[in-house]
């Protein structure tokens, strides 16, 4: 997620074969994705066909779209009924890769993991609604370049919006998830709001608020739309799709958030030296998957859940 550096390079203390097989036992999840997860955190792990061989023993259909250097994994869903295109086609997505030295747990495995269970979960029932999930490359970018330089129009998400746009992709809202592995509260961020734009208008305005309405039945009717830092969100917002972002924090810190300002820039400048506690060991070999909370799967799972069964109309409401 950008706004987060790395920063120490001390490495933390290694666990013996037996610790990692209990590390992970209070996570809400099948015995195999909690071995998978480890791998994918491990040092020496290839994100990619970790993840690969993930789906394929899941038996979930994927397709691998290779784009400038990075392989996004797509996973699609049924195209929409003719009643569905009156509403927006929703698409989940967190991105696979990490910055180096770091194991990545809650930036961003956890948020992989949660979407591989909502899926496979979805995709066991009978005529259950899919929705359409896209795992990216490259998005950590971002946090290895300083992002007034052209580092954004490198993302990987960048490239993958030019992709959608040339292949007349449209009517699609993206719900990225970051982070999301420690807390239980979720706060988002509008993409075209944390660049500062204020020109939201008819439909997408419409769009937006439907959004704030869904998540705020799980922030206790409280609006945390006050997320300032970027992810994948950047590069869709460059390449013409607006998008939310969705991270966790726990209840007191999503509280101290500061209201989003008309230029959030100077906002997501103090927050890189002033992180919430629960997004402080991002970026640093201390994001390990033991810090990683069974409420806040439990949360997500709930949200995903609700998500696949909301209608976001494409008119007004």
């Amino acid at each position: 997620m950008e706004g987060l550096s790395p920063r120490s390079s001390i490495k933390p203390e290694i666990n013996s074969a037996k610790q990692n097989r209990e590390l992970l036992a209070h996570l809400p999840l099948p015995e195999e994705d909690r071995c998978e997860l480890l791998h994918f955190c491990a040092p020496e792990a290839d994100r990619f066909s970790v993840l690969k061989q993930s789906l394929i023993r899941r038996k979930i259909p994927f397709n691998v779209i290779p784009l400038e250097g990075a392989r996004h994994i797509l996973l699609p869903a049924p195209p929409p009924s003719a009643l569905n295109k009156n509403y927006y086609r929703v698409t989940l997505v967190a991105h696979y890769d990490r910055v180096d030295n770091t194991p990545g747990a809650n930036d961003n495995a956890a948020s992989v993991f949660q979407l591989l269970a909502h899926r496979e979960a979805m995709y066991k029932e009978v005529n259950a609604p899919l929705t359409q999930i896209i795992f990216t490359d490259k998005e950590e970018l971002l946090a290895q370049h300083n992002t007034a330089s052209k580092a954004p129009l490198r993302q990987g998400s960048w490239y993958l919006a030019r992709h959608l746009r040339r292949l007349g992709v449209s009517n699609v809202l993206f719900f990225v998830l970051d982070m999301c592995g420690i807390g239980d509260t979720p706060v988002w961020g509008h993409s075209v709001r944390k660049a500062g734009i204020h020109t939201l208008q008819g439909i997408e305005n419409n769009a937006f608020t439907e959004m704030e309405t869904f998540l705020k039945k799980f922030s206790g009717g409280k609006n945390f739309g006050v997320h300032p830092l970027f992810s994948d969100d950047l590069g869709l917002l460059l390449g013409g799709y607006p998008a939310l972002q969705v991270s966790l924090l726990p209840r007191h810190q999503a509280e101290q958030l500061p209201p989003l300002p008309a230029n959030p820039l100077p906002l997501r400048q103090h927050l890189q030296n002033n992180m919430p506690p629960a997004w402080q060991s991002a970026h640093t070999p201390f994001d390990t998957p033991d810090k990683l909370q069974a409420a806040s799967f439990l949360l997500i799972s709930r949200l995903l859940r609700g998500l696949s069964l909301y209608r976001f109309p494409l008119g007004p409401s």
